[in-house]
């Protein structure tokens, strides 16, 4: 019998907008949030709200999301958009540390821990030692910075990956029938096709999915529409157990993925910045030349800015309308701010390219050869799928893309040279005419300085004017490494004794020591390539998994004809028992009952399932009820509107009552399942029958204690989250605008107390919270905030 001590009321709270989800964190007191229009909120128990991330829904685009799920530490969020993208974000500042691209709809996530293993039967096989060898690194976007040793520690921790002892899985429901998983949410593990006809699996979706803490039983809930368009619902269930069976290898393999993926990341926002701070230099070049340009086409001057200052260059004489330039609109004191700046905007580009991108590169280089290693251990990571020649090129385009890095490094340290020739000449011209003394470094530029100049102006000045256009320099050598596409002035390397000697001996790349340099690929191409080859070399787990799942059990949990109405579904597995429990409802709610489904995580191919329906015929156990209840109130039908397992022992269960004098009465019951445990009825290995033929429905009336029930007062409830764990609940509105918080296992109250406690809480509610869905007003002003 449940030995709950009582249920706490916190208050009536309120939001802006619909609730579609809720999900408690199992760590704090926290609760995250889902809006109809695509937006996730995270709140306090105290309703405080700590941080909200806009979905960019519009009037003519709704983006939703369709799935929320806890890592279990409590440290990340998942959540899923209707777009196929799962976001993970950083509990504290709702900071994105991974996406997550599904080529279909997300429709359900769950995210898994591993119990804790037998240190007996678990032995390390690897030790990172990356640590010893390299530097750190520290993203470059704004979020991070250096000022703290704690954001040092949160920048070196890209991932947020530090921590994680024990293997967690997150489990990923789709439209098309298919569950993929993924490691510590990041590295794809593994992929099940659970669709009941493969042949068409877009006529199954998944709608609930759940994983048992050993990783060897999967079990999913789906809807299948068929070609008549009638929608019934099937319970399956997979033995998995290859994540089982190489827990150690699989929590090796994804740490070191997390590493790689940080290292990426890196590179990607890296290259980012690059092209910020080289669009700054363009900016900052358009801003002083463009209206030179403008005044000279609106003079109808032929000559090009490139022409006016080769010109100059030569003769030494400027024409006037450069002069005029050079002496008034860019002045003596704006060139050396000018020049200033682009020194700036270079040495930026230089920092980045040198502690940044070359830095990544090298430590992405090293984390591969560590995974080439594993690869090369097929005793020990040969049943995951990793294969050595995979890993082995993702390792050499590592290698290529180091090179490259070295190559836009010496292109802008070139580009710079001609830069700084440019304005000492420039600066040198403007107080010749000026008729100011001339310093002495600056007036001594040499044949080769001058030759630099002319190479810039040629290279870069030689655009003509259009008005349609704001550019007026062409600055390629450097900006064609930031484009998708080939090189159009890719470096000569002629007279390398080096290139030459691969040139004629090309046996040598076939040694794979020697990584191929490709002059025609841009860096962000480079990049690209990298990316997906090692996206390539790291799906070793997801083919084989998907090899070695079969199928345990299939059953028919329901069929609704047309209208597609799904039941309530709640999963949760026992690790004292190794027993996956499933709660669902016989139709979509209201229902009069649900079924308690019990399977043994592991393999039998003749072990079926073990089900109990549960119903709940009468209020009598209503907390404001009188002692004793007339039968007319014995007899009333309560019905289920949503259902939680709070923990291993209970379930919560939110009802209805099914009287039309009283829309509003809605009850929030506290139920153990221990007396259904003796009640459950085995059911034969399933192929696809009706899992509720022959399967008794008890009442359990008789089982519930009346201080385990709450009557919820003028409120007409929709749905509900629980955390065992945090042992709080809440209680959504049907206007899905206004949620009860709820404290479970509080202390025991005088019943007295209890009633003055409930009696101001309903004093404090307005009429309008009290009304029913159809006349609530949600027009008020959104009073989270003052919570």
């Amino acid at each position: 019998m449940l030995n709950m001590k009582s249920f706490r009321h916190l208050g009536q709270r309120y939001v802006s907008d619909e609730i579609a989800l809720m999900e408690w964190n199992p760590m704090l007191d926290l609760i995250a949030l889902a809006t109809v229009t695509g937006d996730v909120l995270l709140h306090r128990l105290s309703w405080q709200k700590v941080w909200s991330i806009a979905s960019g829904s519009t009037k003519d685009l709704i983006v939703e999301v369709t799935a929320l799920a806890w890592r279990p530490d409590g440290k990340i969020l998942a959540y899923a958009y209707d777009i196929g993208k799962i976001n993970l974000c950083d509990v504290e500042n709702s900071e994105t540390v991974h996406v997550l691209d599904v080529p279909c709809v997300v429709t359900s996530l769950t995210w898994v821990q591993c119990m804790q293993l037998d240190p007996e039967e678990y032995r390390p096989i690897y030790t990172d030692r990356s640590a010893e060898f390299l530097q750190k690194h520290f993203p470059v976007n704004k979020g991070y910075s250096t000022a703290s040793n704690k954001s040092e520690e949160m920048a070196e921790d890209f991932k947020r990956m530090k921590g994680q002892k024990d293997l967690n899985i997150l489990a990923i429901g789709t439209e098309f029938g298919s569950v993929h998983l993924h490691s510590f949410g990041m590295y794809p593990t593994g992929f099940v096709e659970v669709s009941i006809k493969p042949d068409k699996p877009t006529t199954d979706r998944v709608v609930s999915v759940a994983l048992s803490q050993d990783f060897r039983l999967l079990t999913v809930v789906l809807e299948k529409k068929d070609e008549a368009e009638n929608y019934s619902y099937h319970y399956r269930s997979f033995f998995i157990s290859l994540i089982y069976d190489c827990v150690g290898e699989i929590k090796i393999v994804s740490l070191k993925f997390g590493q790689i993926s940080s290292l990426l990341t890196c590179l990607s926002s890296t290259i980012r910045a690059i092209s910020e701070a080289w669009e700054d230099i363009l900016l900052e070049i358009d801003t002083k030349l463009h209206n030179y340009a403008h005044q000279k086409h609106t003079a109808s001057e032929e000559a090009t800015i490139g022409d006016d200052f080769l010109e100059l260059l030569m003769f030494g004489n400027p024409s006037d309308s450069l002069e005029k330039f050079l002496m008034h609109d860019l002045t003596e004191s704006g060139l050396k701010k000018f020049g200033q700046s682009i020194e700036l905007s270079y040495a930026n580009i230089q920092k980045l390219v040198l502690k940044h991108l070359q830095n990544a590169a090298a430590s992405l280089y090293y984390h591969l050869n560590d995974f080439k290693g594993m690869a090369m251990w097929t005793e020990q990571f040969g049943p995951i799928g990793l294969k050595e020649s995979l890993v082995n090129e993702a390792v050499m385009a590592t290698g290529s893309f180091v090179l490259k890095a070295n190559e836009i490094q010496q292109v802008i340290d070139n580009s710079l040279k001609n830069f700084k020739a440019f304005f000492r000449w420039l600066y040198s011209v403007m107080l010749r005419l000026a008729e100011e003394p001339i310093p002495p470094e600056i007036s001594r530029l040499t044949q080769q300085d001058l030759n630099f100049v002319a190479e810039f102006l040629k290279e870069h000045f030689t655009i003509e004017y259009d008005e349609n256009k704001k550019t007026t320099v062409k600055l390629e050598r450097v900006a064609q490494y930031l484009k998708h596409e080939d090189l159009p002035y890719p470096p000569s390397y002629s007279g390398n004794p080096w290139v030459k000697f691969l040139k004629d001996n090309p046996q040598m790349f076939e040694t794979g020591i020697i990584f191929k340099n490709q002059p025609e690929k841009s860096l962000v191409t480079m990049y690209s390539d990298l990316r997906k080859v090692i996206d390539t070399a790291v799906k070793g787990p997801q083919t084989i998994l998907e090899e070695t799942a079969h199928e345990q059990n299939r059953y028919t949990l329901c069929e609704t004809g047309k209208a597609q109405s799904m039941p309530k579904i709640s999963h949760f597995y026992c690790t004292e028992t190794n027993y996956m429990f499933t709660a669902i409802t016989d139709y979509a709610p209201p229902s009069s009952h649900f079924y308690l489904i019990r399977e043994k995580s592991t393999e039998s191919k003749s072990n079926g399932v073990e089900v109990i329906g549960v119903a709940f015929h009468s209020a009598i156990y209503s907390p404001l009820a009188p002692s004793t209840s007339s039968s007319t109130e014995a007899d009333t039908n309560l019905k289920i509107l949503d259902l939680k397992f709070y923990n291993k022992d209970t379930i919560t269960v939110l009802l209805s009552e099914d009287n039309p004098e009283d829309k509003n009465s809605s009850y929030l019951l506290q139920y153990s399942i221990k007396p259904l445990l003796m009640q459950l009825k085995p059911i034969a290995v399933g192929t696809g029958q009706l899992l509720g033929l022959d399967v008794p429905i008890l009442n359990v009336n008789p089982f519930v204690e009346k201080k385990n029930c709450k009557k919820l007062e003028g409120m007409k409830a929709f749905q509900i989250a629980v955390s065992g764990s945090r042992k709080v609940s809440c209680v959504l509105f049907s206007s899905k605008r206004h949620i009860r918080p709820f404290e479970m296992d509080v202390e025991d109250e005088d019943e007295e107390d209890e009633m003055e406690h409930e009696e101001s809480i309903m004093k404090n509610v307005s009429k309008d919270e009290i009304l029913s869905d159809e006349e609530v007003k949600v027009d008020k002003p959104d009073k989270e905030e003052h919570m």
